[in-house]
């Protein structure tokens, strides 16, 4: 029973954390995908509402996970009757090792409930292939981050008085607080030996670099398609900004540590620019490790 306890605070806190974005977005929720096949995937969602009922967001499957995959959702939604639709489409970044055809888009009809700070969000699901073929069924499980950060912070106060009467250990205690949560999981993490895969439409693309944690004097290398494009780079708070060609189809960009700095963890942010979207990872290394950025150069068709 404590180990279930446990757990389930452990999934509501990265729930919460995976929720927070720096654009604002009239709609944000999280929960889960339950399959027919009786599996559970961590889910959120977060749109805004346009003219005639349009709504245009994000969608994001298996937070933290090894399939962890970001993806615009585009559909309507009545603020009369409260209900909703919409359907994944257009990759942006993938930790899957899946080929992108094999992708399986979410298709969901639902209705929202309650109140604006306990709004929950039910309905069914249909999982489609980009030959239309189905690959899943089941229902989509949603709440407002807003009711689950009340949650979260609730919790926490519960936290600080036990450790008024029994010492909690001081770790612990540190990565219970809310905002470390949300710092910790508010961003794509790529760890040591781990690859996530982006998708852009430009030929040249604009990548800024800096220390997103403590500046420790953290050294890297970054090689595109096996060329060194920097060597042996002190990390600093301060952007460095370059510019890279790619190739058609296929390039990789490899991010080594050199040096992991005084803490002996490299926390190297690189911001990825494509004139459709941009992307922001951390690569979370040890020193002497690498990771890897798949850039997947998507071209333009058109339509008739």
């Amino acid at each position: 029973m404590k180990k279930n306890i446990l757990f389930l605070i452990s999934f509501l806190f990265f729930l919460i954390s995976n929720a927070q974005e720096k654009k604002t977005f009239e709609y944000e929720l999280v929960g889960a995908l339950v399959l027919d096949s009786k599996q559970l995937f961590s889910y959120k969602i977060e749109f805004n509402a346009r003219k005639n009922n349009f709504i245009e967001g994000y969608s994001y499957t298996d937070l933290g996970g090894e399939n962890e995959t970001k993806s615009y959702i585009r559909g309507y939604y009545d603020a009369d009757s409260k209900k909703i639709q919409f359907k994944e489409s257009d990759i942006l970044y993938t930790k899957s090792k899946f080929l992108p055809e094999e992708f399986c888009f979410i298709k969901f009809e639902g209705v929202f409930k309650g109140k604006s700070k306990k709004k929950s969000l039910n309905g069914d699901f249909i999982g489609i292939y980009d030959d239309k073929d189905t690959c899943a069924t089941g229902q989509v499980k949603l709440v407002s981050t807003k009711f689950l950060e009340k949650k979260v912070k609730k919790f926490y106060k519960k936290v600080e008085k036990v450790d008024k009467i029994k010492k909690i250990d001081s770790i612990v205690k540190e990565e219970l607080k809310p905002e470390n949560y949300l710092k910790k999981f508010s961003e794509t993490k790529i760890a040591s030996g781990e690859k996530v895969s982006v998708f852009v439409y430009t030929s040249k693309m604009k990548m800024e670099i800096w220390d997103y944690g403590k500046e420790d004097g953290d050294k890297i290398t970054i090689l595109l398609n096996d060329v060194e494009v920097l060597k042996n780079f002190s990390v600093t708070k301060k952007r460095k900004s370059i510019v890279l060609d790619l190739k058609e189809d296929k390039n990789l960009i490899k991010i080594i540590t050199v040096d992991g700095g005084s803490i002996k963890t490299n926390t190297t942010k690189l911001k990825l620019y494509d004139f459709r979207r941009q992307y922001e990872v951390i690569a979370d290394l040890e020193e002497g490790k690498s990771a890897s950025i798949n850039v997947v150069k998507l071209k333009v068709t058109n339509k008739k």
